[in-house]
């Protein structure tokens, strides 16, 4: 079964992606369907990222993380 084989990882086309695998996108690749290859690394059952890929996509803007989120107030 795919979902116990451990494919390289960075390297996986998504229908080749098994339970519990990195879903982010790491590359483009004609070659595959669906154009991409997956990182694949090992994630928890409540995610579709691995560790790394979840801190990136979470990640919050310094500058909104430090004042708070503020629309800009348009001059008269």
């Amino acid at each position: 079964m795919l979902e116990n084989s451990r494919l390289p990882a960075g390297d996986v086309p998504l229908i080749l992606l098994g339970r519990y695998q990195c879903r982010f996108p790491v590359r483009e690749d004609p070659s595959v369907p669906g154009g991409y290859r997956f990182c694949a690394g090992p994630t928890s059952p409540d995610r579709v990222y691995c560790d790394h890929h979840h801190s990136l996509v979470t990640a919050v803007e310094p500058r909104r993380a430090r004042s708070g989120f503020h629309l800009a107030r348009r001059a008269a």
